[in-house]
């Protein structure tokens, strides 16, 4: 199953209309919101390699920050694993592609078509090393752990709307 990763301009065209956004208006929601820029700088220093765009991850989290909109730290921190669940989703998607790309170049020479190059190659990190297995085990876990926190964040929240309800 092939997964997308947005492009720049997608990733551009989001970050426009969130800056289209009024933010939050309530002073608790104004003074969490003021707390994302830091919360989010200390992740992505614990979550980024060197060579990954910062800018980049922090838009993930402002994107989900402003779609879910956290009404506590629970719910942010929440949010919070689902960005980095995500992200390591994307840099495993690059690995593969990465691993797939430099077997494939391996054979530029050779008279086969493109998909029997693309096939061959495949092949090859498959039966050589425990790359495809590990990539695949990896992303499934990410897939994971980005759904419990979703599930759990839908959760919180409908106890909390049924709560104010009742």
């Amino acid at each position: 199953m092939s997964k997308r990763v947005p492009s720049p301009a997608q990733s551009d065209a989001s970050r426009q209309n969130g800056s289209k956004s009024q933010g939050p208006v309530t002073p608790d929601g104004k003074s969490r919101s003021s707390r994302n820029g830091i919360r989010h700088g200390f992740l992505a220093n614990t979550v980024l390699l060197e060579t990954e765009s910062r800018d980049r991850f922090m838009a993930l989290c402002a994107d989900l920050d402003q779609h879910f909109e956290p009404a506590t730290e629970i719910e942010a921190g929440l949010i919070e694993t689902m960005a980095v669940c995500r992200w390591r989703q994307m840099r495993l998607w690059s690995m593969e592609r990465a691993a797939l790309s430099h077997e494939i170049e391996k054979r530029s020479s050779e008279e086969e078509d493109t998909p029997t190059r693309v096939a061959l190659a495949f092949h090859t990190l498959c039966e050589n090393s425990r790359a495809g297995e590990t990539l695949n085990r990896y992303e499934s876990r990410y897939d994971r752990q980005y759904n419990r926190a979703l599930q759990s964040l839908n959760q919180i929240r409908q106890k909390r709307d049924s709560a104010h309800v009742a």
